[in-house]
């Protein structure tokens, strides 16, 4: 392999187009999810979760796969290592971050002979003033992916756009409020409260209301409130 090969200028630029095509694998499940209308690349269920719930958070700007080659040096050879993912974020957020993700069963069992590329992109990243995490099931797996995995099912959930405009009006004026103010203002029969609940969770899928996404989406007491103008 060449020895040539010269590390990107500092810049988001940099990470703008991924440096390998994603093919699909025996050994994992590979796939596609739509991120602001293009497809992004998964090699497995870990990735696929973390891309979700990536994608979902309202701080990430962009995201993408195989983002830069970084030689590496080991055994007198050198090699290039491709990381799995470049996460570009909101200034106030803080640092961007090169992801690597892993089971933690697998990079557990191969610490010591990745040692020598993990170093590296470490290097990289700190000359580039970004972060370079290793993702494994602790960091992706959590409450806010189930939230969000729950929320999907109704992001294309049919609802009266009359009704959401009066809601949303609502919430605007009040600034804050609960998800039982809406069921209870605009639902009150129990016989349209499922109506309600799935409209509350596709304003929330669709962000279209704030809301935690660490907290239980299905108490009453969950606190929503207005986003944009």
């Amino acid at each position: 392999m060449s020895t040539s090969y010269k590390l990107p200028e500092i810049g988001v630029i940099m990470f703008k187009h991924q440096t390998r095509k994603i093919k699909p694998t025996r050994r994992s499940v590979s796939g596609v999810i739509s991120y602001k209308k293009k497809p992004l690349a998964y090699e497995s269920t870990l990735e696929r979760d973390f891309i979700i719930y990536h994608a979902f958070r309202e701080d990430v700007k962009n995201i993408t796969p195989q983002p830069v080659k970084i030689p590496f040096t080991k055994n007198g050879r050198t090699y290039h290592y491709t990381p799995d993912y470049y996460v570009e974020l909101d200034a106030k957020s803080g640092k961007s971050f090169i992801a690597e993700v892993k089971p933690k069963s697998e990079w557990q069992l191969n610490w010591r002979d990745w040692s020598d590329k993990w170093k590296a992109a470490r290097q990289y990243c700190k000359e580039k003033g970004i972060r370079f995490i290793i993702f494994d099931e602790d960091r992706i797996r959590h409450e806010a992916l189930d939230n969000i995995n729950f929320l999907r099912a109704y992001e294309t959930v049919s609802v009266s756009k009359q009704e959401v405009k009066v809601i949303l009006a609502d919430i605007k004026q009040r600034g804050i409020t609960t998800v039982d103010y809406i069921l209870a203002r605009y639902f009150k029969s129990a016989l349209y409260r499922p109506d309600g609940h799935a409209l509350v969770w596709h304003l929330m899928a669709s962000k279209q209301i704030g809301f935690d996404v660490w907290g239980d989406i299905k108490d009453l007491q969950m606190e929503v409130w207005h986003v944009g103008q």
